[in-house]
């Protein structure tokens, strides 16, 4: 899929689970081989973990010690890219940049259980504090929000997502900004969407196929038009329903 690529993407972004640490155990040649296949890929890439590239690993250190060996900066190390990106985290994992007046936030939120529910707390609040300091930044600059992160919203990740009640957490956040907001994620591992979640009217939320399973998911941006974001699975018996000629939905 990574070779079959358009030379006019701009950039790529993985979300996450390289490997199932269940079977592969973290070892080295498992991150080896992921990383070869996307340096295959011709435009910049972005790498998020998921739980099975460190979280889920026999050993934290080791996972860590094999995400930094092999994906630490991997957009700036493998390619030359002019994007003015915001990084964060531990491992300078986390992300965000202004392209074509779209806000972009890449960020380490996984699935599975924590291994430290202290260290998940603290990493979200800090994903929250950037996040608001990037909305400071560039207000009036960007017309679209893209989020992507490689967990399904749900427990242990409501310190960051809230409810929208009022909480000044993300989707109050979105609520309250009005901006087309599109939310892509991996962890369960099939592709599903969900449009209005949390009743706010300009999100969407889309889950991706994992595995090889199917074509890397195209996003579109245009923010010339009413309905900006398309989306297309790139496969004619690959549907979508929400974005398909443009969202939100006029």
């Amino acid at each position: 899929h990574i070779e079959e690529l358009d030379d006019d993407v701009d950039f790529l972004v993985h979300l996450g689970d390289l490997m199932f640490a269940m079977k592969d155990r973290c070892r080295e040649g498992a991150y080896s081989i992921a990383a070869e296949i996307l340096q295959k890929a011709k435009m910049p890439t972005f790498v998020l973990p998921g739980d099975n590239d460190i979280n889920d690993c026999p050993s934290i250190q080791h996972g860590e010690d094999m995400w930094m060996k092999y994906f630490h900066l991997f957009d700036k190390k493998h390619w030359s890219h002019s994007f003015d990106v915001t990084r964060w985290g531990k491992l300078n994992e986390s992300f965000g940049f202004l392209h074509k007046r779209v806000l972009f936030l890449g960020l380490n939120m996984v699935g599975g259980t924590p291994y430290s529910w202290d260290e998940k707390s603290n990493r979200h609040r800090q994903h929250l504090q950037q996040v608001k300091a990037l909305f400071n930044e560039h207000e009036g600059k960007f017309d679209v929000i893209v989020l992507m992160k490689h967990a399904i919203p749900r427990y242990p990740h409501q310190d960051f997502f809230g409810d929208g009640s009022g909480d000044g957490l993300f989707i109050d956040l979105i609520r309250g900004l009005g901006k087309p907001t599109i939310h892509l994620h991996g962890d369960y591992h099939s592709y599903y969407e969900r449009e209005a979640d949390y009743g706010v009217d300009n999100y969407v939320r889309i889950s991706l196929v994992g595995e090889s399973a199917g074509p890397p998911l195209s996003v579109t941006i245009d923010v010339s038009k009413p309905n900006p974001i398309t989306v297309s699975r790139r496969q004619n018996n690959l549907r979508v329903n929400c974005c398909a000629d443009g969202w939100p939905r006029q």
